[in-house]
This record gives C-alpha cells, sequence and structure tokens, in this order.
C-alpha cells in the first residue's frame, strides 16, 4: 500500500539542521526547511529540501505544510526565536515537536510558554531537549541522535540497544557447552 512520505519541517538552517537534512532523506523524509535568514533557508545550502521558506518565526507556520505526517525540528540561532517557533509547533497538528537544546534552555521556554498562556498540559506534545543520549557532540553526532528519536518514535521503537540481554548471552553459552559436552562423550563412546 502506498503511503504519503512522513515531512520534517526544520526550523533553522543552521549547522544541525544542514547535518540533519541528509540523514532524514536516506530514510525517506520529504524536508521542509524554515528559517527567518534567506542566506540559511535555500537550495544551495540544502540541497536535500523539497521546500526552502524565509519568513518571521511568529507567523511563518501558517505558510508551512504541517499535518499528522509532520515531524518539526526547532533549532533556531537562539532562545527568543525558538520561544516563537515552539509556540507555532504547538499550533500545528504535527504528530511530533522537538526542540534541540539543554534542559536549562528547554526549561525557561516552557516557562515563557505558560506565562504566554499554554495550557501546561500542551508542553506534553514537546520532545525536549531533543534526541537520543549518544554522547554527541558534533552536529554531524547530534543530527544522528535527533533522526535516531525521531525515526523510533515514528515506527513505535524504544530508542533503547538491541544488544543481546546478559541473560540470554549466559543461556546461550550454556546450552552450546551442553551440546559440546554431549557430542563429546558420543564421540568418547
Amino acid at each position: 500500500a502506498y503511503t504519503t512520505p512522513p515531512t520534517l519541517v526544520l526550523i533553522g538552517g543552521g549547522h544541525v539542521s544542514k547535518a540533519i537534512a541528509p540523514i532524514a532523506k536516506s530514510v525517506g523524509f520529504r524536508i521542509v526547511v524554515f528559517d527567518d535568514r534567506e542566506l540559511f533557508a535555500n537550495p544551495e545550502r540544502f540541497p536535500e529540501a523539497d521546500i526552502t521558506l524565509v519568513g518571521d518565526y511568529r507567523d511563518g507556520f501558517d505558510k508551512l505544510p504541517v499535518n499528522a505526517n509532520s515531524f518539526v525540528v526547532v533549532a533556531s540561532r537562539g532562545h527568543q526565536f525558538d520561544d516563537a517557533a515552539v509556540s507555532g509547533a504547538l499550533k500545528t497538528p504535527a504528530s511530533y515537536i522537538g526542540l534541540l537544546g539543554s534542559k536549562r534552555k528547554t526549561i525557561l521556554i516552557y516557562e515563557e510558554l505558560i506565562r504566554n498562556g499554554f495550557d501546561p498540559e500542551e508542553l506534553r506534545r514537546i520532545n525536549a531537549p531533543i534526541g537520543l543520549d549518544i554522547g554527541g557532540r558534533t552536529p554531524e553526532e547530534i543530527a544522528l541522535s535527533v533522526m535516531s528519536e525521531i525515526v523510533a518514535f515514528r515506527l513505535g521503537g524504544n530508542g533503547g540497544s538491541m544488544k543481546l540481554q546478559e541473560r540470554l548471552l549466559d543461556k546461550a553459552i550454556e546450552r552450546a557447552n551442553k551440546s559440546q559436552s554431549g557430542a563429546q562423550a558420543v564421540a568418547a563412546g
């Protein structure tokens, strides 16, 4: 059955968004880049983007193709812009809203949103700080962390390691040793 590809809306065209775009494209997302500066939202900077838009973060969501199959990543250039962008994202039907930044920044933005009239329950829609904890420091590592979280969210994964649990490994070793002992006993007999 045909399904519409999911759309990743990158709010802010900085280094991390630039690193996110090719990863998102490679796993089947349509890419929309929105920034308030043309230098950071254009096809030359984001060749993977299906759409690049320039506008004010406060009212820009009216121009963006956001629906229930959309995933919004807010990674603008500063707290005041992130605040406006998250506020706009919360007014959309996007299934996922993520905010890049520290825990401290996240708390400050949550407090500002509540002061601006958002119901505290609405803030539960925001995934912040965004990304899985893989210890990433560079834009590329952070991008991998962000897209891993988004793909896990979209596909129903939990983001945990798939490594075989120790008890299952021990059980496999025990069974292998038993069958090896049995085979040696048969060969000796």
